[in-house]
């Protein structure tokens, strides 16, 4: 689930200053800070279960603030309940085995410390939309950091024939990429020199995070059940992404109508910033409240969905690219008889050997996890 990474930019997009042709409006932001925030949910695929709670923090110092000693249950139409437990702060999970079942409906009840009492409406878990197929097709985009299109992988999914005229769809991915870093380390130096081994041992690096945007659909805009060539999401050349191998995991959420309308607002108000604003800016309502108190705002959607899932691999895309590389003549290195002076290379200092030459590298030349990797393959990763 990623709403947490969007309850700031709801807030944000709710709460900015709109501009008219008298006037300027400053809302009163203050009564928005510390509510309750819900992310989590349940699907057709076995447990454990997770819902974070966590609550809303102010617009000019956004920290996650998780919401500890809660108590939530997650209970069926039919009389199936689990209480969850907290085993991070704010990160409850169900350990007793719930499963969520196709047809029935499932809803979330929440205590708080404080007494107060929210539940969830009954969400239906749909029958599944499965996944036909998720391909990758070149494309040059603009982007506004160039004067050119850059080259770059746009992903494509088509769905398989639904047994229902209407489907409401969410798309939720995780990419993930090999690259590597510019050098070999062949010494590095603390108070003496040392040999590195091995020496590649930092070179190859695996990066895996979630793909920020919100994809939706509702598939009443086509005149058959089945979806094809529905664009998601799109990776350029402007960075290392693509320069060995690139894999994006697709999740395809079957979702009910409600849900399908608290994302598909997220998704416009995304698609709106940077831009003045067509519409105004309203609180985007999920299917939570507190039940002594309907007026209170309660961010977030307890999401009941049917879920299919799709990975694809693409190899390194034959374009430019457009990131910084390290070389001798661009100041990453200092001479190799400088070594020990410290400066901007603090012990320890890594050692290069290039075109006859050594040089006191940079740590983001040498070791790729710089820049933000990890040396450990997935296991689900293809060579």
């Amino acid at each position: 689930m990623i709403i947490r990474k969007w309850i700031l930019l709801l807030l944000v997009l709710q709460f900015l200053w709109l501009t008219s042709c008298v006037e300027e409006y400053w809302p009163e932001v203050d009564k928005y800070e510390n509510l309750l925030v819900v992310d989590g949910g349940i699907t057709n695929r076995p447990g454990s279960y997770i819902i974070k709670i966590s609550k809303s923090s102010s617009i000019d110092s956004a920290v996650y603030i998780p919401y500890q000693g809660c108590v939530l249950k997650i209970m069926s139409d039919d009389g199936e309940e689990e209480v969850l437990t907290e085993l991070n702060p704010g990160v409850y999970y169900t350990l007793m085995g719930i499963q969520g079942e196709l047809g029935k409906s499932y809803k979330l009840s929440i205590s708080t410390p404080e007494g107060n009492e929210y539940e969830s409406s009954y969400e239906l878990l749909k029958n599944p939309v499965e996944i036909d197929s998720v391909y990758a097709e070149v494309e040059y985009h603009d982007n506004g950091e160039f004067n050119h299109p850059l080259a770059g992988y746009q992903f494509y999914i088509d769905t398989k024939m639904s047994e229902s005229d209407t489907n409401y769809y969410l798309w939720q991915m995780q990419a993930t990429y090999h690259y590597q870093s510019d050098y070999y380390i062949h010494w590095y130096y603390t108070n003496r020199l040392y040999d590195f081994h091995p020496k590649d041992s930092l070179y190859n690096c695996w990066r895996t995070s979630g793909i920020k945007d919100i994809y939706t659909y509702n598939s009443s805009l086509i005149d058959n059940n089945k979806l094809e060539h529905f664009p998601l999401h799109y990776v350029n050349t402007q960075d290392r992404k693509l320069t060995i191998k690139y894999s994006l995991l697709v999740n395809q959420y079957t979702i009910s109508k409600n849900a399908y309308k608290f994302w598909n607002a997220i998704e416009e108000q995304n698609s709106e910033q940077g831009a003045l604003y067509s519409h105004q800016p309203y609180q985007i309502k999920g299917n939570l409240k507190n039940i002594n108190d309907e007026e209170e705002p309660v961010l977030g959607f307890f999401l009941v969905a049917a879920v299919d899932s799709k990975r694809i691999f693409v190899e390194r895309i034959e374009a430019p690219f457009y990131y910084s590389y390290c070389t001798f003549n661009d100041g990453w290195a200092k001479a190799y008889g400088d070594l020990g002076l410290g400066g901007p290379f603090d012990s320890p200092q890594y050692v290069v050997y290039v075109e006859g030459r050594r040089g006191v590298a940079h740590e983001g030349c040498v070791d790729c996890r710089f820049y933000g990797g990890t040396t450990v393959k997935p296991y689900f990763w293809e060579d």
